[in-house]
């Protein structure tokens, strides 16, 4: 295993650095630049802006960056994009809490209208959630798992509603109240346990409709899974802008639908892209806050992408014409 040996760098050193390699900078800018973003950071962003090198690619016989710039980069271009990467993760963090929050009441207003409980249930669930698995220590089940992290969860959060049922029940609580416990991560894994009867009921619920008219529960845990990942990549700062997502939203999910129906054509270099994600997003708020401007407010956002020769908004996977399909264009009233 390699030894990390480069050296620590001052501000002004890591500056100079950026400018020996081709960079345009202006020295003093750009010395604030990287005290108030980080060199490492930015340079998440200026490696598009990196030359190709020919000599590497063809004895690796794959496209490699070089160190070096391509001619004319600036570090102004590199910052236009982070300023923009993370204009766009507040707007997604803005979104992903409607959307998650719509999920968590149509999740416990299916499961506990037989049972308050119903969370404790290993009957309520999927064999496949509830069976034990052998690669686990003791053979956990994944509902097992599931349970504890959530009692995990509960015993380390400090909310005044959390200390009630400690106090009053014993730390009892009925699912409408546990749902608000989870995070994304634990909602997506209770959602895919459900049986199939309920992920359908919920996924009528929010109008996720599959070609028959019925509630289409195969999509959702897909959704919940690339939101969740998502999520984490805002939360943590990462670079969303051009990120290819490991977690991304299946094609046979969104085919069905009028809104969606495009993203199911993707090629799969855009399909691993953020675009699907948002187009899904967007096509929930119009059911669980259709009073929302958010789909006016990201097509604003993408109107100041700083597009230039190197860097488009089809590195995040946006097929052309975008802005005239029906996932973008006001509903009629």
């Amino acid at each position: 295993m390699a030894v990390y040996e480069k050296p620590y760098l001052t501000f002004d050193e890591q500056v100079e650095l950026m400018r020996s390699r081709g960079l345009r900078l202006d020295p003093t800018a750009a010395v604030e630049a990287v005290e108030r973003v980080g060199y490492y950071r930015l340079s998440g962003y200026s490696y598009p802006y990196r030359r190709m090198d020919a000599a590497r690619s063809a004895e690796e016989q794959r496209p490699v960056r070089a160190d070096t710039f391509v001619p004319g980069a600036s570090l102004t271009q590199v910052i236009d994009l982070y300023d923009f990467d993370r204009r766009l993760k507040l707007l997604v963090m803005d979104a992903l809490e409607r959307v998650e929050i719509a999920v968590r009441v149509q999740i416990a207003y299916v499961l506990g209208r037989d049972d308050a409980y119903c969370h404790l249930d290993p009957d309520v669930f999927d064999g496949r959630f509830t069976r034990p698995r052998p690669s686990r220590d003791g053979g956990e089940s994944g509902h097992q798992e599931w349970l504890r992290k959530l009692h995990d969860r509960q015993r380390r959060l400090k909310d005044d509603f959390v200390k009630h049922f400690d106090e009053k029940y014993d730390g009892a609580m009925p699912i409408w109240v546990a749902i608000e416990v989870l995070d994304l991560g634990s909602l997506s894994l209770l959602f895919q346990g459900c049986k199939r009867r309920d992920r359908d009921a919920i996924a009528q619920g929010l109008r996720v409709i599959d070609a028959d008219g019925t509630g289409n529960g195969r999509a959702p845990g897909n959704w919940l899974r690339a939101f969740n990942l998502v999520r984490n990549i805002c939360a943590h700062h990462g670079r969303l802008w051009n990120r290819a997502l490991t977690d991304q939203i299946a094609p046979s999910h969104v085919r069905v639908d009028p809104d969606l129906g495009h993203v199911a054509m993707l090629d799969p270099q855009a399909a691993a892209r953020v675009y699907p994600v948002l187009a899904v997003i967007s096509r929930l708020l119009r059911v669980v806050a259709p009073s929302s401007t958010w789909n006016s407010r990201l097509v604003d956002l993408m109107d100041t992408f700083p597009a230039d020769e190197i860097v488009s908004e089809t590195d995040m996977g946006f097929p052309a014409g975008w802005r005239s399909l029906p996932a973008w264009c006001p509903p009629a009233s």
